[in-house]
């Protein structure tokens, strides 16, 4: 036993080693800073207005290594925090602290490594509570190596959170649907709460769970817990209904308790100052139903709903009595943003609404093949009934990813990443993966009837075999990758050296190569050469990468052009995008890394 969890340490520290490893050669990615700063000045003050673009809970996280750290400073006289805005707080952090970027960065990214091992550990812990100790060591092997997991799982964003949290919740759903109690059943709702608390899509939780108690009700129609209504008179569908309301109504309520416990229990508006109606999102959201009960009261001529005024009465109120303010604030902003849209790149189009087939494909290109192949083959046997699962474990294992999924392909607009599908994989992982390994461990444990080579003897050997290829394939992919994951491609496509045809921003190149290109441009002595960089435009300077600054020309003149591949296809380019059409139509001169390009433009 004890050679049984030194392997499962082993495979853990060695994951936590690669992440630590691949994060010390990456440079500061788009909103990592921003990140890293609202969540050292939530951490400090309790105060959570810099949060709202996202929830905190990885912010919080990632701050904690970075509070311990030596000398760090954190200022307070500046827009960021005097009104709250997220973007462009990482810029703040960097002045106050001029020269130590990169040693911030480590510290805070250490908070998501450790957020990355427990995925990989609740992976394994669910895999053998359900498969059994073989094929929970091939669930764990293959979420330690997939390449996606890892390149979020050692940046500073709000990813892996969401991800290890999703799973944790449809673990505990299926703890509780294996043996009912009321502990399970509050674990449930915590971790609802505290997926809510990582990322504004935890929301999609609940109608998941809904549907997986409804199941629940359904499959065990026999099983009572006090304060739930039996209802044994009404109709079949009715008691299922109601009794399922009810569990989720109080699920809802511990993860709501659990939500407005990570935020220290705040109440109403915590930016300090006078602030119009028409500036937030709550209000726009609210002031119809508001105003549709002054009417209805007889009141419209008494009541004024003035959005241009601070002093709204009604306004007031909100500010000052509303429980998580900053959440449903932030919540309410990320719902507009998505229905007003985000501009993507995604196989030579450019569109600010998204398209169905984004992440589909991205998953066939994005997923390893080995991995593919081990879905394919899990999700076959499980069809023909070759390994069997009751419907309790299925539903705990698809309905949780499956809700997701349909949330994400038909009303996300921001189509701006495969790391927003992230949450689904480690599920899929679990399920199909497990399956196989389930399917060939259990021919071992057949007895041997024939020595013929034709027997089922030789047949299970080929299978292992197979099984075996798979994962040192997966294993193979990952180390050939290294230590750039973020751009991973596999090779339906060809690989990563043609991701960025497909698809760039936090698929490809998130800015994350800037120590790259500062050492390629020293090696080769290029003192002139134009930078494109997707990012902030002054990390460059911070990280000291020679360069010459392109301007607003609006032809390219002769020379060398460094070009991130995001930049190159539009993202983060503005109006210099059709300057960089005879450049996006030639093939690079040279490749620095998978998502940084150079170019040399010679003179007619």
């Amino acid at each position: 036993m004890l050679k049984k969890y030194s392997l499962v340490a082993f495979l853990l520290f060695l994951h936590a080693g690669i992440l630590l490893h691949s994060a010390s050669r990456k440079s500061a990615s788009v909103d990592e800073m921003s990140h890293l700063a609202a969540g050292l000045y939530s951490l400090s003050t309790l105060d959570f207005r810099v949060n709202r673009a996202a929830p905190p809970l990885q912010n919080l996280v990632c701050a904690v290594p970075v509070a311990l750290f030596p000398g760090y400073q954190l200022s307070y006289d500046n827009e960021s925090w005097n009104k709250g805005i997220w973007n462009g707080s990482g810029d703040r952090l960097l002045e106050a602290n001029p020269g130590r970027m990169h040693e911030l960065l480590m510290w805070g990214r250490l908070g998501t490594i450790g957020l990355s091992v427990c995925l990989c550990f609740v992976a394994f812990l669910w895999a053998y509570e359900l498969w059994g100790w073989i094929p929970a060591l091939c669930v764990l092997i293959l979420t330690v190596f997939e390449p996606n997991i890892m390149a979020h799982g050692r940046l500073i964003t709000t990813d892996t959170a969401p991800t290890l949290l999703f799973l944790l919740t449809g673990y505990l759903f299926w703890r509780f649907t294996k043996r009912p109690c009321y502990r399970t059943l509050i674990l449930t709702g915590v971790g609802f709460g505290l997926s809510w608390y990582a990322k504004h899509s935890g929301v999609v939780l609940l109608p998941a769970l809904g549907i997986g108690f409804a199941v629940f009700v359904w499959t065990k129609r026999e099983w009572r817990l006090g304060w739930i209504p039996k209802l044994d008179r009404s109709h079949p569908a009715a008691r299922v209904f109601v009794r399922s309301l009810v569990i989720l109504s109080f699920v809802t309520c511990i993860g709501l308790l659990t939500l407005w416990a990570g935020y220290a229990f705040e109440v109403g508006d915590t930016i300090p100052g006078p602030v119009k109606p028409s500036n937030s999102q709550i209000w726009q959201e609210l002031q119809v139903p508001i105003r549709t009960v002054i009417y209805a009261l007889g009141l419209g001529d008494r009541l004024t709903m003035d959005s241009s005024d601070p002093d709204q009465p009604f306004w007031m109120f909100l500010r000052n009595y509303l429980p998580l303010f900053n959440h449903w604030e932030g919540f309410l902003a990320n719902r507009a943003h998505l229905e007003a849209g985000h501009l993507g790149y995604f196989m030579g189009k450019r569109s600010s609404y998204g398209w169905r087939s984004y992440y589909p494909i991205l998953f066939l290109i994005k997923t390893p093949v080995p991995l593919l192949l081990i879905f394919a083959l899990g999700a076959l046997l499980l069809c023909v009934k070759a390994v069997r699962l009751d419907a309790l474990a299925l539903t705990g294992l698809l309905v949780i990813p499956g809700v997701y999924l349909y949330v994400l392909i038909f009303y996300s607009t921001a189509n701006i990443g495969y790391r927003h599908a992230l949450p689904a994989l480690p599920f899929f992982i679990i399920l199909f993966g497990g399956a196989a390994a389930q399917f060939v461990t259990q021919l071992f444990e057949r007895t041997e009837t024939s020595a013929d080579k034709s027997s089922p003897v030789h047949s299970r050997r080929t299978l292992a075999g197979i099984g075996l290829f798979l994962i040192a394939w997966m294993v193979w992919e990952a180390v050939m990758i290294h230590p750039h994951y973020l751009e991973y491609f596999n090779a339906l496509i060809g690989g990563p050296k043609n991701g960025h045809e497909y698809a760039v921003d936090s698929n490809l190149d998130w800015g994350q190569d800037l120590l790259y290109a500062k050492e390629y441009i020293e090696k080769n002595q290029l003192q002139d050469a134009y930078l494109l960089y997707f990012g902030p435009q002054n990390y460059p300077d911070v990280y000291h990468v020679p360069h010459k600054k392109f301007g607003k020309q609006k032809v390219l003149a002769p020379g060398d052009y460094i070009v991130s591949a995001s930049f190159l296809h539009g993202i983060g380019a503005g109006a210099l995008y059709p300057v960089f059409e005879p450049l996006r139509r030639a093939a690079p001169d040279e490749y620095i890394t998978y998502a940084v390009f150079v170019y040399r433009v010679v003179g007619e």
